[in-house]
């Protein structure tokens, strides 16, 4: 049976730089920004939450806030603004302009998806081949190796 009143030493409250706003956007990023970024010392930082979840976001202007509260936080700690996680938000703001906006694959088909792709250059290159040299279907690996078609 599971233990109801376990303790957590991370349960002390998220601070929000502008509740509004954080509910406007639907998120307090200070949820993700007030975990340390450590060195891997092979069993996982607290970090990569971060910065896969700087990776997800969908919208510049959500960049924008989470910047803002990276650089609000660092004031209130008394630090400067972590490079690494300003350099994440700077290139997910590159992303999303260079991509636009949104999840990915939101309200798309499959064949709009392999379109867009193909319109941003992401073909793939790999295929395989067997021991002549001819393309196999991938299906068929027993065998095959992976040779560049280009």
């Amino acid at each position: 049976m599971p233990a109801t009143g376990q303790h957590n030493e991370q349960a002390t409250e998220v601070p929000d730089l502008n509740t509004e706003e954080s509910a406007r956007l639907g998120e307090n990023p200070a949820r993700f920004l007030v975990e340390e970024i450590d060195i891997d010392t092979g069993a996982g930082t607290s970090g990569e939450l971060i910065v896969a979840r700087i990776r997800g976001i969908a919208t510049r202007e959500l960049v924008d806030y989470w910047e803002g509260v990276e650089r609000w936080l660092a004031r209130q700690e008394d630090r400067e603004p972590r490079e690494d996680v300003l350099d994440a938000l700077q290139e997910r703001r590159e992303e999303l302009e260079a991509n636009g906006e949104g999840l990915s694959q939101a309200g798309m088909a499959p064949v709009e998806r392999r379109e867009a792709a193909a319109e941003r250059d992401a073909e793939s290159v790999a295929v395989l081949v067997d021991e002549d040299g001819e393309e196999v279907p991938w299906s068929r690996q027993e065998g095959a190796v992976v040779g560049a078609s280009r």
